[in-house]
């Protein structure tokens, strides 16, 4: 079951690779596809490694923390802000905060703490979380363009509030905070003793590379 669901995460992120070479929010689609497919994927891998118990409270504390941060943004501007979410976005938890959003970060913030793990497997729980912190912060400005300017999740600065540019860097060093203190609530991967790299790891890859083609094909529009 979990290389099936690996197996169309790897296809749907190699098709999104076209996309910012079309107009923007070409495959309307493809976003919640995508979502879903990286969410159920990284989910039941997690279950598989951790148990279902442990893999349920992570989940379920970092999608909530996540999604209090971004709603706290969508409504007052800080910490994490100031935005305004589009129709592109998808479906919006009471009409304003988009539910994939947390699921997204949930799914990248996993992803990142494996990458740690597999790159630093001798590294401490604080220096595996801070390893996770970066890798997610990586993801994090790799993936902004992506989202706010291909796929119009978002549009920065609504309220006129100061300069966008300073508000976006503020923004991700309050996420990669997060980060850091969420990647505790993860229990240690024992599995990577044995083989370092999984497809969590992959994942986290490939996912850059779609988000540096989406930075390229920005030069020559």
């Amino acid at each position: 079951m979990t290389k099936v669901l690996w197996s169309l995460f790897f296809a749907c992120t190699a098709s999104g690779l076209a996309l910012p070479f079309l107009p923007a929010t070409t495959w309307p689609w493809w976003d919640a596809a995508w979502i879903l497919i990286f969410f159920v994927a990284v989910y039941v891998d997690l279950v598989g490694w951790a148990g279902l118990p442990a893999a349920r409270m992570s989940a379920g504390i970092v999608v909530v923390s996540l999604g209090v941060l971004l709603a706290l943004g969508t409504m007052t501007g800080w910490p994490v802000g100031p935005m305004r979410f589009t129709e592109h976005s998808g479906l919006r938890l009471g009409g304003t905060l988009p539910l994939a959003l947390p699921l997204l970060g949930f799914c990248l913030l996993t992803v990142s703490g494996q990458v740690a793990a597999a790159a630093f497997p001798g590294a401490g729980k604080p220096g595996l979380a801070a390893g996770t912190a970066a890798a997610f912060l990586l993801a994090l400005a790799n993936g902004m363009g992506f989202f706010a300017a291909d796929r119009i999740w978002w549009l920065w600065n609504p309220w006129s509030d100061g300069p966008a540019a300073g508000r976006a860097v503020f923004s991700l060093g309050v996420l990669a905070a997060a980060g850091f203190a969420l990647a505790f609530v993860y229990p240690a991967d024992s599995r990577l003793r044995l083989r370092r790299w999984n497809a969590c790891a992959a994942a986290w890859i490939i996912i850059n590379l779609l988000f540096l083609a989406a930075r390229l094909a920005a030069l020559f529009r």
